[in-house]
């Protein structure tokens, strides 16, 4: 599925691998934390924190993945059971991972729970829950543990746009904390949002990382665009020496201007010149 994919996430880092449906995202995400079905097919060398994990003991990547790092699945039923309610469901992991019960397990579940608009459903089973409320739980119970690393697999994904912009702002917020993000996703907004440095894969292969910025300016046409007021098209001007352009200082003495902007490409347009392949779908 993947071949020669090779890149380093550094402490408190986000980085987002992008690319299309079956590129290689999920499993190269899941080859990270020996969550393959199959892992002793994986050839090459995964690290964390020093710590070699291909070939490690069951022991020791428990141990790992226990207190340390959060997976969220794209499809929330893989890790939720149904049939448990959600502070059931939420209170037996606090239990597994930190040992922690009564009151101050209730008092985290219920701060979390209010964070993503569950608190309200805290008595229903999962089973009865839709998509979004699903992956909103799954949210919610991959930072029970404060865990220092996560991996998020289109985490807006089935998400209305008023929850993602939710979501978003809790990852932010965990970037501040310096926690340590991975996302696979093929959303380029939520990657520029995000993320400290983005990897676009292909068929597999990693063709290209770096941060956002840098993406868009190599790829970015140096021209500045002007409409005035009045006028259905905009003037369009070089960005180098355009503060002695006498015909664009010209504009901005003499007419009403309405809008005025550089014409950066987005990650979308850097993604379709540096692969050939299109997000925009």
């Amino acid at each position: 599925a993947v071949r020669g994919v090779s890149f380093h996430v550094g402490r408190g880092e986000t980085v987002a691998l992008v690319g299309e449906s079956g590129s290689g995202k999920s499993v190269t995400a899941l080859a990270t934390v020996s969550l393959l079905p199959d892992s002793a097919s994986i050839t090459g060398s995964v690290r964390y924190l020093g710590q070699e994990l291909v070939g490690a003991s069951k022991a020791d990547l428990r141990a790992v993945r226990g207190n340390d790092i959060s997976f969220i699945f794209q499809e929330p039923m893989t890790s939720l059971n149904p049939l448990h309610t959600l502070e059931k469901q939420l209170g037996e992991s606090l239990a597994l991972h930190q040992g922690l019960r009564g009151a101050a397990a209730r008092r985290r579940i219920l701060e979390l729970l209010e964070r993503v608009g569950l608190r309200e459903h805290a008595d229903k089973k999962v089973a009865d829950f839709s998509k979004g409320m699903k992956m909103r739980l799954n949210f919610v119970r991959a930072l029970l543990h404060d865990p220092e690393l996560l991996f998020l697999d289109e985490p807006t994904a089935g998400l209305d746009p008023v929850n993602a912009h939710l979501l978003k702002e809790m990852i932010r917020e965990l970037r501040e904390r310096g926690k340590t993000i991975f996302i696979t996703t093929h959303r380029m907004e939520d990657a520029d949002q995000l993320c400290d440095r983005v990897a676009f894969i292909v068929d597999g292969r990693l063709e290209a990382i770096d941060t956002p910025a840098a993406f868009k300016l190599a790829h970015s046409d140096r021209t500045v665009e002007v409409r005035c007021a009045g006028e259905a098209s905009p003037r369009r001007f070089a960005l180098d020496g355009l503060g002695a352009n006498a015909e664009f200082l010209r504009l901005l003495r003499e007419r009403e201007v309405a809008t005025i902007h550089t014409r950066e490409a987005t990650l979308d347009e850097v993604f379709r010149i540096v692969t050939d392949k299109s997000l925009l779908a």
